[in-house]
């Protein structure tokens, strides 16, 4: 249990593990955003706590499966943003009360594995009315380019990916489709 062992005991065993106080302080120079995952909830608050710390807390996102530990957190350290991180496929309407439940900021929706084309589970509507609630909506971790085009289709407000520059093609591209269309249709009147 990573609890048991020592910093240096952890850098011998995991070559070129980050751990998160290092990634924190080099964020900001990269000028990149953040999701961290909290695994156990035990470390919730000792995360949040690290995080709270830091310049570019603004910029970090804390999320975990865990509904109870979000709400701790937030209770501690309410400038902290958290997502719950959902597996579960469940009505868009019982995500909203699960997300208020646990005073989460947003809605990771953790889908990619619940169907061969998950992006068929949910739908403009339903992200819609989470951020309608005021709620981030954050889309799970995918790397298939159709599906990809499809996510972005949606309009949520991140997708997680190991293909930043495929995603960004994609999105650049319904960003370009977009002006288009807003363009030829203002033409219109």
């Amino acid at each position: 249990m990573v609890a048991e062992v020592t910093a240096a005991e952890i850098d011998a065993m995991e070559a070129g593990s980050v751990r998160l106080a290092d990634l924190l302080a080099w964020a900001p120079g990269a000028n990149i955003g953040l999701l961290v995952e909290v695994k156990d909830p035990d470390f919730a608050v000792p995360i949040g706590n690290l995080v709270a710390s830091s310049p570019w807390c603004d910029r970090i996102v804390i999320g975990a499966f865990h509904g109870p530990a979000l709400r701790a957190l937030k209770a501690r350290t309410p400038q902290i943003r958290t997502s719950l991180m959902m597996g579960s496929v469940v009505a868009p309407e019982h995500l909203l009360q699960l997300v208020q439940a646990y005073h989460a900021d947003g809605v990771h929706l953790c889908w990619e594995a619940r169907s061969p084309q998950p992006h068929r589970l949910l739908d403009a509507a339903a992200i819609g009315l989470l951020r309608k609630a005021g709620f981030i909506v954050t889309l799970w971790h995918e790397e298939r380019e159709s599906e990809l085009r499809a996510l972005v289709a949606l309009c949520p407000d991140a997708i997680c990916t190991n293909t930043p520059a495929i995603l960004r093609r994609i999105v650049d591209r319904h960003a370009t489709r977009a002006a288009t269309t807003h363009e030829l249709a203002a033409n219109d009147f």
